[in-house]
């Protein structure tokens, strides 16, 4: 199993525990701090992101067929830990300071809007397969035709070739004398 397809599952783990560990997790009553580690997460949460969206991209570019379905996976991931955050930012969301709510609130979004590049890629990528595989069915379609309408034509040919044989060798035999 290559490095590729564990990765999903590997940031899952990692975004996992790095949640599990963060102060937002434990219930501890919030304190207005200098420096929010929360946000800090999601952050290293989304450049994380970034790079496996990256990755895809490039697997994608160089047309990996399981490209798709680890997308697939990759977006129902970062949808569920997402909404695992959202939960756990609303918890004590009244005793944080104003600057708190904001960085946690751009932090999130970082990760909303990291996801959503993501998803679009996948429909993009989608659209062009999809558009790839209708150029295909029209050309093997077109092709058929052309098959279908030569051989149509060689055989009105030989039958042709036969009904003039016929008439020929009608004409060339002598006119029988009934006795």
């Amino acid at each position: 199993m290559n490095a590729f397809t564990l990765r999903p599952f590997l940031l899952t783990g990692l975004c996992t525990l790095l949640l599990a560990a963060s102060p937002l997790h434990g219930g501890a009553v919030y304190a207005p701090a200098a420096k929010d580690p929360t946000a800090a997460e999601m952050e290293e949460l989304r450049k994380s992101w970034a790079e496996t969206r990256e990755e895809l991209e490039q697997e994608g570019q160089d047309g990996d067929t399981e490209t798709g379905s680890r997308t697939r996976e990759t977006l129902d991931a970062m949808d569920q830990k997402l909404g695992h955050l959202r939960e756990q930012i609303r918890e004590g969301w009244d005793d944080l300071s104003e600057g708190t709510r904001a960085r946690r609130e751009r932090a999130y979004d970082g990760l909303v809007e990291e996801r959503d590049r993501l998803a679009e890629w996948s429909g993009d990528m989608r659209s062009r397969s999809s558009e790839a595989w209708g150029g295909v069915r029209e050309g093997a379609r077109e092709a058929w035709g052309g098959v279908r309408d030569g051989s149509r034509k060689a055989w009105d040919s030989v039958r042709d070739a036969f009904r003039d044989d016929d008439a020929s060798a009608d004409t060339d035999r002598p006119a029988q004398d009934p006795e």
